[in-house]
């Protein structure tokens, strides 16, 4: 993940919309699957149900991860957390007028192991071999967000076998154009080619979370 700065200009609209309650803005079974396991927790074979609720920011991004009912091993409540900040977004909950706002989400996902061959457990109990791997991931500060801004953008990055980003398509709009032109022009300068396990490269496209927040990161 990479986080860059972006100030932006976007001309705010009113929305006449109702309220309405956030929803995961992708699959809450790629947020966190078997292949995050923690090492030294499979060793000991430790299993357990994390419960747990994030706080997000009105952008869909979690600011903070509570463990609400532990596993009964840190490792894994602390593992589930992060990833839970890093990976899960949010279309964004919305007030009477259309704004959004901040909100809280909470789940439960289950570390377990077995003899079985590797399956992914999903957020919310949910299984499943092909549970998607999280795409990769941009963060963008701006000055504001406009008040149609609805959600991160999704966005496919094309590269040449020279590893040039040569297109942005969106997937996904945020609501707004401004935004979207943003989130494309941030990919086509700074997004990296998948890495390719042969010589040869070949043309390939990556798909891009591209995320907006208004607030200043947190320090590490």
């Amino acid at each position: 993940m990479f986080l860059v700065m972006a100030l932006l200009a976007v001309q705010a609209q009113d929305s006449a919309k109702g309220p309405k309650p956030p929803t995961p803005l992708t699959n809450p079974s790629s947020w966190i699957t078997d292949d995050d396991y923690p090492p030294s927790a499979k060793r000991q074979r430790h299993e357990g149900t994390v419960e747990f609720r994030l706080k997000v920011g009105p952008g869909g991004v979690p600011i903070d991860c509570t463990v609400t009912q532990s596993s009964s091993f840190d490792e894994l409540d602390e593992r589930a957390c992060s990833l839970l900040v890093r990976r899960a977004r949010f279309w964004p909950a919305r007030d009477a007028a259309g704004n959004a706002m901040a909100f809280t989400y909470t789940n439960r996902f289950t570390w377990r192991l077995g003899s079985a061959p590797p399956h992914r457990n999903g957020v919310g109990g949910g299984v499943g071999a092909g549970a998607p791997i999280p795409p990769a991931e941009l963060q963008l500060t701006v000055a504001r967000l406009p008040s149609d801004y609805r959600q991160p953008v999704i966005a496919a990055v094309s590269f040449e076998a020279n590893q040039r980003v040569v297109d942005c398509r969106i997937l996904e709009s945020s609501g707004n154009s401004a935004i979207d032109r943003a989130a494309c022009g941030q990919l086509l300068s700074l997004a990296t080619a998948p890495s390719s396990k042969s010589g040869a490269l070949a043309a390939k496209t990556a798909e891009y979370i591209v995320s907006f927040r208004t607030e200043a990161p947190a320090k590490p």
